[in-house]
């Protein structure tokens, strides 16, 4: 295919199939520093700055101008003592001059290299900017991915960890001895008041920076589209990722991106649910990424590994971990990834996919075991809340156009993504004539997975639920038209394939088929996981 022709056609993909993505609205990447010390710093210079801190904090910062000189002290020793010390001496007094000894604390599970300030981090990738007035300085803290660390930190992202973070400095007399400075680093996402000399004060916090940060770093960002068409050169980008430390004491919420799609189109869900104190106090977000042109089984079957990796590294910390009450959200095709952890298979996809029982299929021992983690499962005992966005359950006839046909000839699956299993079903297709017409044109992609004829979305409809999960959908209605409306849908997914008889809720928004994104629904979404935290007694 001539370049042009072809690029012509991946333009043509890109609209049928692009309201299924979330890009960053015409935003290109800025460069921030890799940093936050100053060179050549001494005790003379921290003493100082510490005696100045001193002085404006002993004021007690009742007025705009006395907060604001206590920021730029603040911001200054921040400076001083990551010069003056190194990650492993960070949590050891320093001692500055005569007059004071810096004391430094920080939460348990935050990981940091530098501290970048929030006031330096400018963009435009997010739609607003969260920020709340108050006492101290508000930073990013960011510790850089490792091939190391990776070993250690299995979810770490590309980008490394990313928390927002305020730190304050509090003084503490002691007789015959030089002051105390308390350097804290506090988590401002959950604490929103702070204790400095005497006086109980609001916290300052700048709740977007941190996503600003980590969505500016380019080996964060996975092309939606190039990760449809050539998966093969995004597989070792598949995985669960988090943006810090798993935390045993916080609920897992998964969040699945669908096709054509990548983890930046939950940005402003992010955005805005750090605003609410509680969610950040009990859940802690992770992302599931995946190049969407694999089928949706294997993405399916891999984020089964993915969440038993992390519920075992939880449980191992904390017999009382509360990652069984694992929540995931899905957006259109990965809310079909995500059903699928909360559904039994028994069988049925061996009886409905490859047309008999393995036993009749006359497998062997490795050719079963090859096939058995894509074929057969059970409900994952510690998701207990799925979120449905936009999910096409029953495919969409968009899947079926002559352009998406045309668009799947363009995806390029893997050879050896799936090991020896496209030998092994090859090797059953050679006496299996209904699964040889199926492997004819090679193995099925997402695109053949989301028509509403394929095998995969006939059966996936049938599965039994978990009897004790909590499933809720909010679907988009572009045109505002009855729900009862054969053409009500959001431009993508009909409201008929949206639609589930057996949620608790459902949620209609006036949104095209990136309804995730839409300020309604993020609320609808608060609103189902704060009902989680409540049925958990932890509201």
């Amino acid at each position: 295919m001539k370049p042009n022709v072809k690029l012509l056609c991946i333009s043509l993909i890109a609209l049928v199939l692009g309201a299924c993505s979330s890009m960053p609205k015409g935003v290109t990447s800025r460069s921030i520093g890799s940093g936050y010390s100053l060179r050549g710093a001494t005790l003379e210079e921290l003493e100082q700055t510490l005696s100045d801190l001193d002085r404006v904090s002993t004021a007690g910062l009742q007025t705009k101008e006395d907060r604001l000189a206590y920021a730029t002290a603040t911001e200054r020793v921040v400076a001083l003592w990551l010069s003056l010390s190194n990650e492993k001496s960070r949590s050891e007094p320093l001692e500055a001059g005569d007059l004071y000894r810096l004391e430094s604390s920080w939460p348990k599970n935050l990981k940091f290299d530098e501290l970048i300030p929030a006031n330096s981090i400018k963009g435009k990738h997010l739609e607003r900017r969260i920020i709340r007035e108050g006492v101290g300085v508000p930073f990013v803290a960011h510790w850089d991915y490792l091939p190391d660390r990776k070993v250690a930190e299995p979810f770490i992202s590309d980008g490394g960890y990313v928390s927002s973070v305020t730190a304050t400095i509090d003084f503490r007399r002691v007789r015959n001895g030089p002051s105390i400075a308390s350097l804290r680093l506090h988590d401002s996402r959950v604490m929103e008041r702070v204790r400095l000399n005497g006086r109980e004060l609001p916290l300052a916090a700048d709740l977007t920076a941190f996503g600003e940060y980590i969505m500016s770093k380019k080996k964060v960002q996975m092309a939606g589209l190039k990760a449809l068409l050539r998966s093969s050169r995004f597989m070792d980008k598949l995985g669960l990722l988090a943006l810090e430390h798993p935390d045993e004491d916080r609920i897992p919420l998964v969040l699945v991106h669908g096709l054509m799609s990548r983890p930046a189109t939950w940005e402003n869900v992010i955005n805005e649910l750090r605003a609410d104190a509680v969610i950040q106090k009990h859940f802690q977000v992770y992302f599931f990424r995946y190049p969407s042109g694999v089928p949706i089984i294997y993405s399916s079957a891999r984020l089964r590994e993915e969440l038993a990796k992390l519920h075992a590294i939880l449980e191992k910390r904390d017999t009382h971990s509360l990652s069984q009450h694992t929540v995931l959200i899905g957006h259109s095709m990965g809310g079909l990834v995500s059903k699928a952890q909360v559904q039994e298979s028994g069988d049925r996809l061996w009886v409905n996919l490859l047309g008999d029982t393995p036993q009749n299929l006359g497998l062997s021992k490795a050719e079963r075991d090859a096939l058995s983690s894509y074929m057969e499962f059970d409900p994952n005992p510690s998701v207990s809340r799925v979120i449905f966005a936009a999910t096409p359950h029953r495919g969409s006839k968009v899947a079926d156009t002559r352009l998406a046909h045309f668009g799947r000839r363009l995806v390029s699956l893997p050879g050896r993504t799936f090991g020896a299993t496209f030998d092994i079903l090859e090797g059953i297709a050679s006496r299996d004539p209904k699964l040889g017409q199926v492997l004819a044109n090679g193995m099925p992609t997402s695109v053949d997975n989301l028509s509403p004829g394929s095998p995969y979305v006939k059966i996936a409809t049938s599965l039994p639920f978990r009897k004790d999960v909590h499933l809720h959908s909010i679907i988009g209605n572009k045109e505002g038209k009855p729900l009862t409306d054969p053409e009500c849908s959001d431009g993508i997914v009909p409201y008929s394939s949206s639609h589930l008889n057996n949620v608790e809720s459902e949620f209609i928004v006036r949104s095209d088929h990136a309804v995730h994104e839409k300020p309604e629904a993020i609320e609808e979404m608060r609103r189902i996981l704060q009902m989680h935290l409540k049925a958990l007694g932890l509201n």
